[in-house]
C-alpha cells in the first residue's frame, strides 16, 4: 500500500486485531501524521463480528474527536477509502512508554527493551498526566479498560508529554458495545473484576491500571499481585505507598472512586529529596621551596 488517500505511506507500524496503524507524509501540510486503517482479517471468526469491530472503530474515532486534551492523543480526520474502509488521521508520535521504561519481559533480547525504572521526578510528571487524561474520560462517565504501557504515547523521546490512546475498548456510558464472555486484552493491567466481567466494570478498573502502572514507572518491575495488592519499598513517600496499595487492592471498592482522586493524592506527594553531591577530595602536592643560590662575596 503506497497511498492511505492523499496520505503516503511509509511504512505499517503496528497490526492489532482490526485494524493496522501507518506512517505517513501529509503532502498538503508537510508534515508526519499516523493513520489506524479499519482492516479486519479475512476470514476472522475472533470474538466479534466484522460489523461489530466496525462499530468500535467509528466509536473510537468519534470519542477520540470528542476531546481536547493535552494528554490524550488528538485526531485530525476520519475518512474512508474507495473500498469503503475507514481510516483516522491522528499527530505522529515520536515513540510510546515502552522507549522510557523497556518492555515488561525481563529476558527480552535487546537491553533496550529490557524492564527499567524512571527517575522518581520523571515518573511523578509522568503519572501526574496520565492520571489526568483518564480523569478527563471519568468525568464523562466512560471507563478506557485498556490502560497500559504500549497505549500510551510520548511527544517526544526525551521527555515527552504522554499521550493516552487506544480507545477501541471504551465503555460508553449510555450503551455497552459488543464484547464477548471474556475479557481480550492482556492482563498484567487489568482490575480481577474486569476479567471477569468486562462489561460492568466502573472507574475503579482504570484506577486499577493506574496503580499497576504506578508500580511499573517506580520500580521497574510488575507486582505481584497473587497475594493482595501491591506494596512499594519504604523507601518511597507513605502518601504514596498508601496510594499504589488502595489503588491495587483486589476489591474495588476500597479503590479510589475514580481518576480524580489519583490526581489529587499524586498532588500530595513531596517531591524525592535531592541526593547531595558526594564531597571531591582533592589532594594538593606542597610546592617545594627553591632556595636561591648565594650570593657571591667580593673579596
Amino acid at each position: 500500500m503506497e497511498r492511505i488517500g492523499k496520505y503516503v505511506v511509509h511504512k505499517a507500524v503496528l497490526t492489532s486485531g482490526y485494524a493496522r496503524i501507518f506512517l505517513c507524509h501529509d503532502p498538503d501540510l508537510q508534515v508526519p501524521v499516523a493513520i489506524k486503517l479499519f482492516d479486519p482479517k479475512p476470514g476472522d471468526d475472533g470474538a466479534l463480528s466484522p460489523a461489530q469491530q466496525l462499530t468500535r472503530f467509528v466509536t473510537e474515532a468519534r470519542t477520540l474527536a470528542g476531546f481536547d486534551h493535552p494528554y490524550i492523543v488528538g485526531i485530525k480526520v476520519m475518512e474512508q477509502l474507495g473500498d469503503g474502509r475507514p481510516y483516522f488521521v491522528m499527530p505522529y508520535m515520536a515513540a510510546h512508554l515502552p522507549f522510557e521504561i523497556g518492555k515488561d519481559d525481563p529476558a527480552a533480547a535487546d537491553e533496550r527493551d529490557r524492564p527499567r525504572r524512571m527517575p522518581a521526578p520523571r515518573a511523578m510528571v509522568a503519572l501526574k498526566q496520565i492520571s489526568s487524561a483518564t480523569l478527563a474520560l471519568h468525568r464523562r462517565n466512560l471507563v478506557h479498560r485498556f490502560i497500559k504501557p504500549s497505549n500510551i504515547l510520548l511527544s517526544a523521546p526525551q521527555n515527552g508529554a504522554l499521550k493516552l490512546c487506544d480507545f477501541s475498548m471504551v465503555k460508553l456510558p449510555e450503551r455497552n458495545l459488543p464484547m464477548p464472555d471474556h475479557w481480550m486484552g492482556g492482563i498484567e493491567y487489568t482490575a480481577p473484576e474486569q476479567r471477569d466481567n468486562a462489561t460492568a466494570v466502573t472507574p475503579r478498573a482504570d484506577v486499577f491500571s493506574l496503580g499497576v502502572l504506578a508500580y511499573r514507572v517506580l520500580t521497574g518491575t510488575l507486582p505481584d499481585l497473587a497475594a493482595g495488592a501491591a506494596e512499594l519499598s519504604g523507601e518511597a513517600p507513605p502518601i504514596l505507598i498508601d496510594l499504589v496499595r488502595a489503588c491495587t487492592d483486589p476489591d474495588p471498592a476500597r479503590r479510589p472512586a475514580h481518576a480524580g482522586e489519583v490526581l489529587n493524592t499524586l498532588e500530595k506527594v513531596p517531591p524525592p529529596r535531592p541526593v547531595a553531591p558526594k564531597p571531591v577530595v582533592r589532594i594538593i602536592q606542597p610546592r617545594r621551596r627553591v632556595s636561591a643560590p648565594p650570593t657571591p662575596v667580593e673579596s
